[in-house]
């Protein structure tokens, strides 16, 4: 009987425990595409698109990837340079055994700017700011240096179990999407909640919160009674 209680109640926190994280990583994932979203100004079903493809091929997950690409998205708006930005992002952070929001703010202050942030790892970035040269001689030099280095990491044994824990995450991801609506209904209502008890307690003048705190004194008396 100890053992069938104790595995009921392990089993429950592990079940709750699940659930919490899926509703993180739902939360986690929804958060990452909203950045995009608000960086490029709409949404770009190309680079999440190609998130979820790098992911097959890397040992990143979508999620870090859509939340890296704003840092791009803040210097460049063409969907075409910013997907090859963010494979020249992926090979850097592989080759360079950075992590990848790293990586993704060297390329985007080498790319926004006229400051070379990369040229202590030996890549040359020339031309203008913003110009397609720049981007051209960036990825180039990335990809002569580090390129295929995700790809590659990503077939080791490290690699295999970086990706089984990202399809893992993509499990949890779905669950806490479909647990999403009963969560923020749950949190509306408790915020509602909080607020009202928050304004009857703030509302209470020194005199009504002696009161209150008196009769609630003697309310505890009587029940020791």
């Amino acid at each position: 009987k100890m053992g069938a209680v104790a595995g009921a109640y392990f089993g429950g926190r592990a079940l709750i425990g699940g659930i919490t994280a899926s509703i993180q990583a739902f939360g986690k994932q929804e958060l990452a595409q909203k950045k995009l979203q608000q960086a490029l100004g709409k949404t770009s079903t190309a680079l999440l698109g190609q998130a979820r493809a790098l992911q097959q091929v890397s040992m990143y997950g979508d999620v870090d990837i859509i939340m890296m690409q704003p840092m791009l998205a803040s210097f460049v708006k063409g969907e075409d340079e910013i997907t090859a930005l963010t494979e020249a992002t992926l090979d850097l952070a592989s080759g360079r055994g950075l992590d990848l929001k790293g990586a993704g703010d060297l390329v985007a202050k080498s790319i926004g700017s006229s400051t070379n942030a990369m040229s202590r790892y030996g890549i040359e970035v020339t031309g203008a700011v913003g110009s397609t040269e720049r981007l051209e001689t960036l990825t180039r030099n990335v990809a002569e240096l580090f390129g295929g280095q995700a790809k590659a990491q990503s077939e080791t044994m490290t690699g295999s179990i970086e990706q089984m824990k990202n399809a893992i995450g993509d499990t949890a991801e779905a669950i806490g999407q479909n647990l999403a609506p009963m969560v923020q209904d749950l949190a509306g209502w408790f915020k509602s909640a909080s607020e009202f008890a928050s304004g009857f307690f703030l509302s209470l003048t020194e005199t009504n919160l002696e009161t209150t705190i008196r009769k609630l004194q003697e309310m505890g008396q009587e029940t020791l009674d």
